[in-house]
């Protein structure tokens, strides 16, 4: 007895998403099944064998393949955020929860769009919505432009551009430098640096590989409250703060901690802490997946942002406190980030 057509779909929708997208945070599979097998998805080899399934069925089938099938994607594939930083949501809707943030001048890439909202891939690789009142969109030729001039970094920069509107820019925002003195935010207007710093990146990046990581992540996140999918100053998580400390160095990380935690080179766990070095990412887990990092500062010190410490601050990993009793006992993990980026 053959399966009947209802559960060969299923099959075949499982399969699909184990195979193609097993993490929904690095690729889209939405699929329903009504009258006919409709959806969307960002692998063309899965909205392919959907569709044979669906008509060995006899079902129709009406999957999109992203961004090729989107109108609006096709037409403008690349957004530039345009605000002080914009908020990447799970869901395309103001009350989404926000599982990251795009800094600005950073470019997205437009996977789809329903009405205000678009979809995109940050170049993190994450899949999120953004509304398009954070950013500006255009073509892939207009977003590599963006993308060659704006070579400097602000760290804790506050600007004025020339229509006289003060703006605020996160660290680690990305602007163009202008001959005069002056720099470019991503909207094309021109403005000037009243506070803080704007940094060419190459020299951001020699200045930070200088510093030792931990150093870094205090100099510039120290008192940073704790926010759930936060990349700055005014908010950060555990992951978030990584990902920034590396990408100053020249470093690229994943955006979450069970992703950064199976990326670098292994270092043997030891209950002493031999043979760690300072800048090593050390993973917790509470259950079965990895949920928090912190950065070894030596000397039996991290630095993290944590939750229940508020903010980013550094801990005594051997001190009898309940959250060194708490990281001894959950540490799965550390790993030695070196990978360059490109």
């Amino acid at each position: 007895m053959t399966d009947p057509p209802k559960d060969r779909i299923d099959q075949a929708i499982e399969n699909a998403r184990r195979r193609a997208v097993p993490d929904p945070r690095l690729g889209v599979l939405e699929v329903e099944r009504g009258a006919a097998l409709g959806g969307v998805t960002t692998h063309r080899d899965t909205r392919d064998a959907l569709r044979r399934a669906a008509a060995d069925a006899g079902l129709p089938v009406t999957i999109r393949l992203l961004p090729d099938d989107d109108p609006a994607a096709r037409a403008a594939p690349a957004a530039v955020v345009t605000a002080a930083l914009a908020p990447l949501l799970s869901a395309p809707r103001a009350a989404g929860e926000r599982v990251t943030e795009a800094l600005h001048g950073e470019t997205l890439a437009v996977l789809e769009a329903r009405g205000d909202w678009l979809r995109v891939r940050a170049a993190d690789g994450y899949h999120a919505w953004v509304h398009s009142g954070y950013v500006a969109t255009g073509s892939a030729e207009w977003g590599d432009d963006w993308n060659g001039r704006a070579t400097a970094r602000a760290l804790g920069a506050e600007v004025t551009a020339e229509d006289k509107r003060p703006l605020r820019l996160p660290e680690g925002a990305r602007v163009a430098l202008r001959r005069d003195g002056s720099v470019e935010l991503a909207d094309g207007r021109s403005a000037r640096v009243g506070a803080g710093v704007v940094q060419a990146e190459a020299d951001l990046r020699s200045e930070a590989l200088r510093t030792p990581a931990p150093e870094w992540a205090l100099r510039r996140y120290a008192g940073a409250p704790y926010l759930w999918g936060g990349r700055t100053q005014w908010g950060i998580d555990c992951s978030g703060l990584a990902q920034a400390v590396y990408a100053a160095r020249g470093v690229a990380l994943p955006r979450d901690s069970d992703l950064q935690a199976v990326t670098g080179r292994e270092v043997p766990l030891s209950d002493d802490a031999a043979g760690y070095e300072v800048g090593d990412l050390l993973f917790f887990a509470t259950g079965m997946r990895v949920d928090h990092v912190a950065i070894w500062a030596g000397a039996g010190r991290v630095v993290h942002a944590a939750l229940s410490r508020g903010g980013v601050v550094t801990d005594d990993y051997f001190g009898e406190t309940p959250i060194g009793r708490r990281m001894r006992k959950e540490i799965v993990a550390v790993r030695r980030a070196y990978l360059p980026l490109k």
